[in-house]
């Protein structure tokens, strides 16, 4: 074996392992943040016994500012449409058993710069005029490898952060 062999397999060795230990350090921080719809209210109560519709949002904190002031027309807006590979949409249906719209929605790390904050907003039938029983925004150091627990009520959605 030449020397020549013997001083590339360190190197070799050395730099696999400073790979491996950037991407451990990297996923550490863009942990997967998971939100956990519970219905509250029988399902046949929610939303006046209609379908209601939700979307999980990963937003730049601009796109988080839109979506508050769009409000129930995010969800017929072109910027809804826009933002797709941004958007975990999530339905409870008007059905007589509620442990059927429990569900558990894996939010993938942000794969753009900013995309930090998310956005969980209903569309509920009757909105109440008060957004934050609808609009849920949430910074990044909250949502990120944690749990949300979001409590999907008649009229109104409410957040429990890192229970």
């Amino acid at each position: 074996m030449s020397t020549t062999n013997v001083l590339r397999t360190p190197r070799r060795l050395s730099a696999l392992v400073g790979a491996l230990s950037a991407a451990a350090l990297l996923s550490g921080c863009s942990s997967v943040g998971r939100v956990d719809f519970r219905c509250v209210s029988p399902s046949s109560q929610i939303n006046g016994g209609l379908l209601l519709t939700v979307d999980v949002i990963r937003a730049t904190p601009d796109e988080a500012r839109r979506v508050q002031e769009m409000g129930e027309k995010w969800f017929y807006a072109q910027d809804r449409f826009n933002m797709r590979d941004k958007v975990q949409t999530v339905t409870f249906p008007a059905a007589e058993n509620s442990t059927q719209c429990d569900r558990l929605v894996e939010v993938t790390p942000p794969k753009q710069k900013g995309e930090r904050t998310l956005v969980i907003i209903a569309d509920y039938k009757y909105q109440n005029p008060d957004t934050t029983k609808h609009i849920i925004v949430v910074p990044d150091k909250k949502w990120m490898g944690q749990t949300i627990r979001v409590s999907v009520e008649e009229r109104e959605l409410r957040a429990t952060l890192n229970y």
